[in-house]
């Protein structure tokens, strides 16, 4: 079984700030580098003011993820659905179901090469966003997956847990970083049910996911570990896997210009976009997470930086600035 399929059960692309995680999705056309370490990661720190220091890593490759609405096939598929995270390698692509609903976030499905997933019969739900140091939260998930010629249902809990702070240093064949982080904590536990067989058995995965709380131009981690152990005799399979990512860059847009683009986050009484290239004619809107528009402007020059008046509720929103050349869309969050 590729047990690593199993990774995208949960992973995320967030930047957080002043202690908390605004969002859970990262920036469209992100990469991140693919890396193995030579000996096992300690995680182990908890609480405030910790240090982490990850070295002796290696390049395997990269991955970059996009995010796209649903089809209406998918949608039936997976219900509720309102984002699709694509995650495309040198071996394929997969993909993961989202839900939001008033800021709470939950996974509704994921398919790969030989597993499909469905959490259909219970969601498997993070929690509500921005999400501060210190929360919490245990659910339970439930649904039906296939595997090769392998078909049946699974139950189990997810726990979310903002659990750690404090400085993390990175070496590795790219760049180097140090910088203060938060820390994302998920545990999912299953288990696997095949025909009229129970408890056939059992996937344990661990992320441990790194966001930058001093930086606003992305919102994806800097860093994030996942560990998925798989346990089911009847497949023949008993291996753990773990892969570790670290954020890149957003790939190039159409335009330079609109690549170089950066929007001040959190957001307050006014939506602050800097170009360091001059952009001309552009559209500028604001959507929630349900495709409303709350804003639109035609005709805008972005010169340096620009502020516009919005009064924005608390929640989590897209704007899309674009002109002839092409477009951007960035999340951004009212807290």
């Amino acid at each position: 079984m590729k047990t690593k399929l199993l990774l995208l059960l949960l992973f995320s692309t967030i930047i957080s700030r002043a202690q908390s995680i605004p969002v859970f999705h990262g920036d469209n056309n992100s990469t991140f580098a693919v890396l193995t370490s030579a000996s096992p990661l300690d995680h182990s720190p908890t609480g405030a003011n910790q240090t982490w220091t990850f070295s002796n890593l290696s390049l395997l490759g990269n991955v970059v993820y996009t995010y796209v609405a649903p089809t209406t096939q998918e949608t039936t598929t997976y219900p509720n659905s309102t984002e699709v995270i694509i995650g495309t390698n040198a071996n394929g692509a997969t993909k993961m179901y989202t839900k939001t609903a008033a800021n709470v976030l939950s996974i509704t499905g994921l398919t790969g090469t030989d597993l499909n997933i469905n959490f259909s019969t219970n969601n498997a739900t993070l929690g509500a966003f921005p999400m501060a140091y210190g929360f919490s939260n245990t659910d339970t998930v439930a649904g039906n997956y296939t595997y090769t010629t392998y078909s049946g249902t699974f139950s189990g809990t997810l726990v979310t847990t903002v659990d750690a702070s404090g400085t993390l240093n990175l070496a590795d064949p790219t760049f180097s970083f140090s910088g203060n982080v938060v820390r994302l904590k998920t545990v999912l536990n299953i288990n696997l049910n095949y025909s009229f067989l129970t408890n056939v058995g059992t996937v344990t995965q661990t992320s441990y996911i790194y966001y930058v709380t001093d930086n606003s131009i992305f919102y994806n981690p800097i860093f994030r570990s996942i560990t998925t152990a798989a346990l089911v005799p009847l497949m023949s399979i008993d291996q753990t896997d773990t892969t570790l990512e670290k954020f890149q860059a957003i790939l190039d847009t159409p335009d330079k210009a609109l690549d170089k683009l950066w929007v001040k986050n959190p957001v307050a009484n006014t939506i602050e976009i800097n170009a360091p290239t001059p952009i001309d004619r552009a559209t500028i809107s604001v959507t929630d997470l349900l495709g409303k528009t709350i804003y639109q402007s035609e005709n805008n020059t972005i010169d340096g930086t620009l502020e516009i008046p919005v009064s924005l509720p608390k929640g989590i929103y897209l704007i899309t600035i674009g002109n002839d050349k092409g477009s951007t869309t960035k999340k951004i969050s009212k807290s």
